[in-house]
């Protein structure tokens, strides 16, 4: 029998004295779990039968949340098999029995404030809206330095990052009550700042915006309007990476080894020639943006006073790091600890685009793009994984993380980096199972502009084409699609608990999601076949079922319900 239990994904610190605790055993060997716990010190231990949660491929995953009597925190486990004899599990693995209890057992040596993970207040029911501020809306009419193309442009014959729209400050302004309509409650833009390109990740200036945008007086009017209109705001901030007219680069070109500034950027050669971009950079050889160094303190300090005079200044609600894996892990640390000191509620997400683990811990970001688990429902969609798998692989990586922090994922079907999700499932129908997923998965939706009315497009920069304003050319049903999912979103407490558990019926994927006075089963049939299936479950006996597609009310009597899905199609089951 293997028994699992991992000290750094397996234990968390809810508060001074309350634990959460997880253990995996093999599947077919065990009746019931128990946590043995105490004081460290005090051995007048505590028991509590652990709870089954879920299985996951050949593991069964057991849970408890126990209150101890002090901040310090000794337990092991015991194991009863289904032949009635008992393993005991501690630090030193599985044994018969025990020879020292204070030896013997884990330890949570002491529940210090730095351990407990507390999300922002603002982010239960909150949906983020994702925009390319140039692509947006244009909003001014006098004629602007650059030369603006045609709104509806996307034939790219000219680079992505050369093609100026002229959306603006004053447009997003103007769709205020688009947004309220639409039902987010925050907006995410990409970067603001002054800079040399169209998607502006090549920054010139922290401290001011791109003159085509409009000014910093503007930007603290749309800031207020939306706060005023009860929509928080979270800036995108390029720390990776500089643009090549940023000062401190400037000066490296000119003055070399003699440059202050040099440390800040690994030079490969000397003089500096950006057309050979003999420099390391953002990605390979994008010679438009020199990669600056942020293990150096003195690129920390700079980047710490930018976040804090955007902070303070215009009271942003949070921040988006790009290529955030890239930056020095000490760096986001000092990023978390300075800005929280200042604003215990600011949001800080960082672009991750791979397995987060290493970034999740509660000492870095909040949350990521949560880019992994969309490629593994993605994949579902799309016939790579069958249900069964595409569960175990969901719940292996979400069950490493503390399930308060995974609270904060930023959930995205798609962004100014990927293929508009229309376009990736080519299937309007698995397009709007995804937007399910997204606005009902735990975690934190975002939807990227556009998706709401049906906007398509491939890989940057055909996936950053200007927003579709005319009502003749949008697709009005997705929108009240999106607005009601929203709208649940915000109102359902199962769907903004900590609580979700993915489980497969044949190959139809669920998510379980659960209160204290709700549950929510969500089933998805992505496949081109009717599937009738039966849900079992304890919380449905008794209880008023609502179904979320027709809307029709039942009393329920049993065990179980029975359900058809037609091809590609899905269903919501509320529970209350």
């Amino acid at each position: 029998m293997q028994v699992i239990h991992n000290q750094v994904h397996d234990i968390f610190a809810l508060s001074k004295n309350r634990f959460y605790v997880k253990l995996w055993v093999q599947r077919g060997f065990a009746k019931n779990v128990t946590l043995i716990f105490s004081d460290r010190y005090d051995l007048d231990v505590q028991k509590v039968k652990m709870d089954f949660y879920m299985n996951v491929g050949n593991f069964e995953v057991y849970t408890a949340q126990v209150q101890n009597k002090t901040p310090r925190f000794a337990y092991k486990f015991l194991i009863e098999l289904l032949d009635g004899s008992f393993k005991v599990f501690n630090q030193f693995g599985l044994l018969d029995t025990e020879e020292n209890l204070y030896f013997d057992a884990f330890q949570f040596p002491y529940a210090n404030e730095a351990d407990m993970f507390e999300k922002p207040s603002f982010t239960e029911g909150l949906v983020v809206y994702e925009i390319f501020p140039d692509r947006f809306k244009r909003g001014k009419k006098e004629v602007h330095s650059k030369k603006l193309f045609d709104w509806d442009y996307c034939s790219w014959d000219v680079p992505g990052s050369e093609v100026f729209l002229g959306g603006d400050f004053a447009g997003i302004k103007e769709k205020i009550e688009y947004f309220k309509a639409l039902g987010i409650n925050a907006i995410y833009l990409t970067p603001i700042f002054k800079s040399l390109s169209s998607h502006r990740y090549n920054v010139d200036d922290y401290f001011d915006v791109d003159p085509l945008l409009g000014t910093k007086e503007e930007f603290k009017e749309l800031v207020d309007s939306l706060h005023e209109n009860g929509i928080r705001i979270i800036l995108d901030m390029v720390f990776n990476h500089t643009g090549v007219g940023f000062f401190a680069f400037q000066d490296v070109i000119k003055n070399g080894e003699n440059s202050k500034y040099y440390s800040w950027y690994n030079i490969k050669s000397l003089p500096v020639d950006i057309q050979k971009g003999n420099y390391e950079t953002f990605a390979t050889n994008v010679k438009s943006m020199p990669r600056i160094n942020t293990s150096n303190k003195e690129v920390q300090d700079f980047f710490l006073e930018v976040l804090k005079y955007w902070l303070l200044e215009f009271d942003v609600d949070g921040f988006r790091f790009d290529v955030a894996n890239e930056l020095d892990k000490n760096f986001i640390r000092r990023i978390r600890n300075e800005l929280k000191s200042i604003k215990k509620d600011i949001l800080l997400i960082g672009e991750v685009m791979h397995r987060s683990e290493n970034f999740l811990m509660g000492d870095m970001f909040d949350g990521v793009m949560n880019y992994f688990s969309w490629e593994v429902f993605a994949r579902y969609l799309m016939g790579k994984y069958n249900a069964e798998d595409a569960s175990r692989i969901l719940a292996d990586y979400r069950l490493k993380f503390n399930p308060v922090l995974f609270s904060c994922q930023l959930n995205l079907i798609g962004s100014h980096d990927t293929e508009r999700v229309l376009t990736r499932l080519g299937n309007r129908k698995l397009a709007m199972l995804a937007q399910v997923y997204n606005l009902t998965y735990q975690g934190i939706p975002m939807i990227y502009y556009g998706d709401e009315i049906g906007m398509e497009g491939g890989h940057d920069p055909d996936c950053r084409r200007g927003m579709i304003w005319e009502e003749e050319k949008q697709d009005k049903e997705i929108f009240k699609f999106y607005r009601r999912l929203i709208d649940f979103k915000k109102t359902s407490s199962a769907l903004n608990s900590d609580y979700v558990k993915e489980f497969s019926i044949g190959d139809i994927l669920c998510l379980e999601r659960k209160s204290e006075t709700e549950t929510v089963y969500i089933l998805f049939n992505p496949r081109k076949a009717l599937q009738k299936i039966r849900l079992w479950s304890e919380f449905i006996v008794n209880r008023e079922i609502e179904f979320f597609t027709t809307q029709q009310k039942i009393k329920n009597y049993s065990y179980y319900i029975e359900l058809e899905l037609n091809p590609e199609s899905f269903e919501i089951v509320v529970v209350k």
